[in-house]
């Protein structure tokens, strides 16, 4: 729940751009968005809403850390489900409640910005189809690496919580079908031990299976 103080709310209706007495009519919703949202990468404007005669109500929330990667300074970017930059750290080891991604390193980036990382966006998708939304997504898969394979296709090796790895192959438009399948192979067929270990992939012969090993 994000609490502010008077003083605070007077400075964000400031920095929205909002003309004091000036028409309700007159106020670009998208606009004030933009300012906000700019100006306060951490927040999100839900929504901007007019209230005759001569009020304008701006609905923020917090935006939730989803995953946390590595920026090539050393730093770290906090990312959302919406892949922006809320904020850069130096220090992630008592993080707990993001998914942390190695293998694939940022170049210079700024807080506030988007990331265009189309596997990340793909499973991201999925993952809040699958209702691994926020800080759910984190607690079911704590750890992704992005795995370069040499003259093949990338895996991309999501940890589970009870150990098993889920292997979804770097094939635009796919990945989030990948994953869902990865998934189901997982939660409807896998027994308690192997969902402690091992590997749940698809073979060449397109059928998913699991293996201790990857093949």
């Amino acid at each position: 729940t994000l609490s502010l103080t008077d003083e605070q709310i007077a400075v964000i209706a400031s920095d929205s751009g909002i003309v004091v007495k000036s028409s309700i009519l007159s106020v670009d919703e998208q606009t004030v968005i933009k300012n906000i949202e700019n100006k306060y990468p951490s927040y999100k404007v839900v929504s901007v809403e007019r209230k005759f005669p001569d009020t304008v109500c701006i609905n923020i929330t917090n935006r939730t850390p989803v995953y946390v990667m590595a920026i090539q300074d050393g730093s770290y970017a906090l990312i959302d489900r919406e892949l922006k930059i809320v904020d850069i750290v130096d220090e992630i080891s008592e993080l707990t409640y993001v998914t942390k991604i190695s293998g694939y390193t940022l170049n210079s980036v700024q807080k506030g910005g988007f990331l265009n990382i189309g596997f990340l966006s793909e499973i991201t998708d999925e993952a809040e189809n699958l209702s691994f939304v926020n800080q759910r997504m984190a607690s079911f898969i704590p750890s992704i690496e992005y795995s370069k394979v040499n003259n093949d296709v990338n895996n991309i090796l999501l940890k589970t919580n009870t150990g098993v790895i889920l292997v979804i192959k770097e094939v635009s438009g796919q990945m989030g079908s990948f994953f869902n399948y990865a998934y189901t192979k997982y939660y409807n067929e896998l027994t308690d031990n192997q969902r402690s270990t091992g590997y749940v992939y698809l073979t060449t012969d397109n059928v998913w299976t699991w293996s201790t090993t990857l093949v």
